[in-house]
């Protein structure tokens, strides 16, 4: 029996099902059902085996809202705390990317499947080794991107602001804030300035900006 996440519809209700929640579905079945919008296959993922599941308080699926603007970067920038962060991407693999990052002293494997919302993707994570980042980083594609994170908190929510190393707009940054759910009201720093909102756009994401030698945020 093979594991999948599928987006529910009325069309597979004869299937059986896991669990399912946010209008997703673990579903069970030999192969990938017909009429199915498959998502992920989870077959052997540990992210989905019993034990992680009671790990996550029962939660079935693990997922990340956010959104995303081009900002210019303030002048007070310097006021806030940062992290240092070094990440690579793997090859997609199942329906996931993943992704391994350095942060700081800390080593973490990620891994993403897009949902049929642009704000919405499911999300595993875990520290690991540095043997075991050391072995994955052998298997990345594309350049590896720096960048410091600077983590500037207003109005209840914490925006991540990212700075690039290799970059060509020196004065230009991406900044993401998460959400508790899709429907949250969002207001940005209002001493940041935003050139506009790329959250529904696949050319800022970090994976598509790791293909490129030098990182050009302003689209020509």
């Amino acid at each position: 029996m093979r594991r999948f996440i599928v987006k529910y519809s009325s069309e597979i209700e004869n299937y059986s099902f896991a669990d399912r929640e946010n209008g997703l579905a673990i579903l069970e079945a030999p192969s990938a059902p017909v009429g199915a919008e498959v998502i992920a296959d989870v077959t052997g993922n540990d992210f989905y085996s019993p034990e992680a599941v009671i790990r996550r308080n029962g939660r079935i699926i693990t997922l990340e809202i956010e959104r995303k603007w081009l900002v210019r970067i303030p002048e007070n920038i310097g006021e806030f705390p940062y992290e240092t962060i070094e990440q690579d991407y793997l090859s997609a693999e199942s329906g996931f990317r993943g992704r391994i990052r350095k942060l700081d002293d800390r080593f973490i494997y990620t891994e993403k499947a897009p949902t049929s919302d642009p704000r919405v993707r499911i999300e595993n994570e875990r520290e690991i080794t540095r043997e075991e980042y050391s072995s994955l980083k052998e298997k990345t594609v594309g350049n590896t991107i720096k960048k410091r994170r600077y983590l500037i908190p207003y109005n209840g929510l914490v925006f991540e602001l990212d700075v690039f190393e290799n970059s060509d707009d020196n004065d230009l940054a991406l900044m993401e804030a998460e959400l508790e759910d899709r429907e949250s009201s969002v207001e940005p720093p209002p001493f940041i300035e935003i050139v506009g909102e790329v959250t529904d756009d696949p050319y800022y994401t970090n994976r598509n900006l790791a293909s490129m030698k030098i990182i050009r945020l302003l689209k020509k």
